[in-house]
């Protein structure tokens, strides 16, 4: 019987260390794609578990900290990582849907953008090559000498 439990605890041991591992990954990827927008993502005050059940609003803030405004007014923040593991997974499924919406938008701003850039440069090339060709055609200016003519009409 013992060597059941001390097998049992050993796999609990196992998977309790890869849960930390996946958690550290899981809030490196989401300061990086965080980092990228820097917006406050707003949180349901029900992912913040039980012992937040006073507050009265909360966000997700570049680098993995969770901004709590209690009751009282007063402000608190927590790095992700401070949280226990269930509380982290809801923290996150919470903001993601915010955070892809996000990263959507300015994906499509940027591709608008590139298109219309896009667009004036093509334009600007068609210009060019349309400017060269008349260049060409056109036969060149003769250049009077302003000197010899105030002479000869002399």
């Amino acid at each position: 019987m013992l060597t059941a439990l001390q097998s049992e605890f050993a796999q609990l041991s196992e998977l309790e260390e890869m849960e930390q591992t996946y958690i550290r990954k899981l809030i490196d990827s989401l300061k990086l794609l965080h980092s990228g927008v820097d917006v406050a993502l707003p949180l349901h005050k029900e992912a913040l578990g039980p012992a937040y059940s006073n507050a009265k609003e909360a966000f997700l803030v570049s680098e993995g900290v969770v901004v709590i405004t209690g009751e009282d007014d007063r402000t608190s923040s927590v790095p992700l990582s401070r949280f226990e593991t269930k509380t982290v997974l809801a923290i996150v499924e919470d903001a993601t849907p915010g955070l892809g919406k996000i990263i959507s938008e300015r994906r499509k701003e940027a591709g608008a953008r590139v298109e219309l850039l896009e667009k004036i440069l093509k334009e600007l090339k068609k210009a060019g090559n349309l400017m060269q060709q008349t260049s060409r055609a056109a036969p060149e200016p003769v250049e009077e000498d302003l000197v010899q003519n105030s002479i000869t009409r002399q």
